[in-house]
């Protein structure tokens, strides 16, 4: 009788359950990241509440344009090994880690390593699979959208452009940061290291310079600093580095505001360059 008893309070208390108390239950309450692209996922997707710690890059202003959101959370070292005190729910990384995959294993934690994006497409796809995992499924369906609404201002002709990061490393023609620019307009003319004297003999119409870390000394800083570069006939557009580390959650602010910058440098420029204006107008 006292087993039927106890039944019988079990089944009372689960039928006195709204569904959304059953959804609340079934989400994840102590959720680690990893890795900084993650990070920026689950900012952008999780509650505060549910995130236990995020790598200490993903704080950094310096690191991710969404270190705002993570300000008072706290940082992990990116080891899982460091955040298993935590007693996650769930870890998200990025890439293959077949150390940790073997020790989440062994110890029962869920761990969700997602490859790598190649399109804004699987970028779109990523946060709504995290939008899922956390809970906040209209989390990822608001970013697909924005993602998707992007490609309304795309031109039919996109310009010629060149993107260049610290060092003068173009990032490939075919891979994420090019479909992203894509998305704002530009065609990427060129990979990998950039010469200056090829780009001093072949100047593309538009210079787009990868702003990453600019109080810090080092010799990429100094190739982004060269005095030639200031000659160049080409309309030179600064890019946050930072959104492009991951080409992820940070992208589209980055892209809607290239997309309205371009058009207002050609207004801007169009007295003083008329001849130049001209040209640009014509290849966009």
């Amino acid at each position: 009788m006292v087993g039927f008893a106890q039944a019988a309070r079990w089944m009372l208390a689960c039928a006195s359950m709204t569904a959304g108390d059953v959804a609340v239950a079934a989400n994840p309450a102590r959720i680690v990241s990893l890795n900084l692209c993650t990070d920026e996922y689950l900012l952008l997707t999780a509650q505060r509440r549910q995130i236990s710690s995020i790598s200490r890059l993903g704080a950094d202003p310096q690191e991710t344009p969404l270190a705002g959101r993570a300000r008072g959370l706290a940082t992990n070292s990116g080891r899982l090994g460091d955040v298993i005190g935590q007693s996650p729910d769930l870890v998200l990384t990025m890439g293959e880690a077949p150390q940790d995959a073997a020790l989440a294993r062994r110890l029962g934690v869920r761990l969700v390593a997602l490859p790598y994006p190649q399109s804004p497409a699987d970028v779109a796809a990523q946060v709504r699979q995290v939008a899922a995992l956390v809970g906040h499924v209209a989390a990822g369906d608001a970013f697909a959208a924005e993602v998707a609404a992007l490609q309304h201002g795309v031109p039919a002709a996109p310009t010629d452009a060149l993107m260049v990061g610290g060092g003068g490393l173009a990032p490939a023609m075919d891979g994420l940061a090019a479909a992203w620019l894509r998305l704002a307009g530009f065609r990427q003319r060129q990979s990998g290291p950039v010469a200056m004297e090829a780009l001093l003999a072949d100047p593309p119409p538009v210079l787009l310079v990868g702003r990453y870390r600019p109080g810090q000394v080092s010799q990429p800083q100094a190739w982004a600093q060269h005095p030639a570069l200031a000659r160049l006939p080409s309309r030179r557009i600064t890019v946050d580095g930072r959104a492009f580390l991951c080409g992820g959650a940070a992208m589209p602010a980055e892209i809607r505001r290239l997309q309205q910058q371009f058009p207002a440098e050609i207004r801007r420029l169009q007295q003083k360059f008329p001849a130049e204006i001209s040209r640009l107008q014509a290849a966009r």
